[in-house]
């Protein structure tokens, strides 16, 4: 489960920003469905959270805050033996500042995995890690498991005895939790484990899950019922599998790309003794002159079905592991492609059929979406720019410019540019003398 996320000095973020995942106190709509009590029983988190803003304002940026973040929790260890400390660490900081050239990059985040609630963050930029730290709370009371500044590490020798003498061993450029994980160490472990079921999408390059996906809809008998139930929003009375053969450079079409034909020679190399692969077929009814039902004909899924109902396909498998184990999915443009009302659909599922405690974070410009029948208040965020570049981050509960009622009307209210975070085109007028020219008397 994810409580908050902060960010500093990378990408749009000059200041540290925190998006949180803890319910408002004051806010009460939909608490039986989109909230769930942390099991520490401290306080209620919210099961989705919806991110709104104008182009280039800063929603994707979040979103690649948090999957850097988690990579370089990841590899950190694995890429600082590979390169030998030769390559930097790329962390992107915000660039429009001159004093942020010479700060270290903040990332923070609290968390809970396994019924406790940890607290970890680093401060890095391109050669080294500046600071790091990582605290749990046991009971009510927060314990310092280990703190670093550069390469001074202090650790608990009671609540921290994994990392014993494992200082030594931390270059600069490598996270002293990866150093402690690789050496077993159950709670350094237990971090590695939480970022491993933090699931990160891009909506727009969606399809790379299409064979996890489809390869899970031939081994996975539930996940197959599952899946029907969405592809009656696409009009495709039912899907199977059917092995397919790998495509060949006898194939004309590919040589007019070079691309395709370099990948294909390349994946015929690495596939020689396995010429197969898992392909979707879709079915759809077949009518007579008096529209009734005569057959069912099956089409290449990749082929001849729309943009968005692949997409559909390809999201449902991680939309389904994440239900099924409570895991955490983020994804930018999650609307891209859909209908406002089968975005709508996925988002209920994370509201009203969630057994497992799953959360589900998602930028998005579909404002059908903002609803009071579908979102509480602290549910929905916003990015926006200042006049030098910094995006600031803030929800709909902490507007800071009036209060918002729970009655009012979100989307119209956004549109209206009451909240702020909508795209400003400043004079048409002078847009349209550039086109056509100054107008004439």
């Amino acid at each position: 489960m994810l409580i908050e996320f902060t960010v500093g000095n990378y990408l749009s973020f000059k200041k540290n920003n925190t998006f949180s995942m803890v319910g408002a106190n004051s806010v009460k709509e939909h608490e039986e469905t989109n909230t769930f009590t942390d099991p520490t029983d401290k306080f209620k988190l919210l099961k989705a959270s919806a991110i709104y803003g104008a182009n280039g304002s800063g929603k994707s940026n979040l979103i690649s805050s948090l999957s850097f973040m988690k990579k370089f929790v990841l590899n950190s260890f694995r890429d600082a033996l590979l390169e030998e400390n030769e390559r930097d660490i790329e962390v992107d900081k915000f660039l429009l500042n001159a004093d942020s050239e010479n700060e270290p990059s903040l990332f923070e985040i609290v968390f809970i995995y396994q019924g406790k609630r940890y607290r970890y963050g680093f401060e890095i930029d391109e050669k080294k890690i500046h600071s790091e730290w990582l605290f749990f709370v046991n009971t009510t009371k927060e314990i310092q498991l280990f703190v670093r500044n550069d390469q001074e590490i202090s650790y608990n020798l009671r609540s921290f005895k994994e990392a014993r003498g494992l200082k030594e061993k931390t270059r600069e450029n490598v996270l002293f939790l990866s150093v402690v994980a690789q050496f077993d160490g159950e709670k350094a472990n237990n971090v590695i484990g939480w970022f491993k079921n933090l699931k990160t999408i891009s909506g727009l390059s969606d399809r790379a899950y299409s064979r996890y996906t489809t390869n899970k809809i031939a081994t996975d008998k539930k996940f197959k019922s599952w899946i029907r139930i969405f592809i009656n929003f696409l009009e495709i009375e039912d899907i199977s599998i059917e092995k397919g053969a790998l495509p060949s450079l006898d194939d004309s079409r590919l040589f007019k790309n070079e691309d395709f034909r370099d990948l294909i020679v390349a994946l015929n190399t690495l596939q020689k003794k396995k010429r197969e692969i898992n392909k979707i077929i879709a079915w759809h009814n077949k009518f007579d002159g008096a529209n009734k039902i005569i057959d069912k004909i099956s089409f290449d899924f990749d082929r001849q079905e729309s943009e968005g109902s692949k997409k559909l396909i390809s999201l449902l498998g991680p939309l389904y592991d994440v239900l099924q184990n409570g895991f955490i999915l983020v994804v930018d443009e999650l609307d891209s492609r859909f209908h406002s009302l089968l975005t709508i659909k996925i988002i209920e599922f994370f509201h009203k059929n969630n057994l497992q405690d799953a959360q589900l974070i998602f930028a998005s410009h579909d404002t059908n979406l903002l609803k009071r029948e579908l979102f509480r208040r602290d549910q929905i965020w916003f990015t926006e720019k200042n006049e030098y570049g910094e995006t600031d981050l803030y929800s709909l509960v902490e507007y800071r410019n009036f209060h918002v009622r729970k009655d009012a009307s979100f989307a119209k209210d956004y549109l209206a540019g009451k909240y702020g975070a909508i795209p400003f085109l400043g004079d048409i007028n002078n847009i349209l003398d550039m086109i056509y020219g100054e107008k004439k008397e």
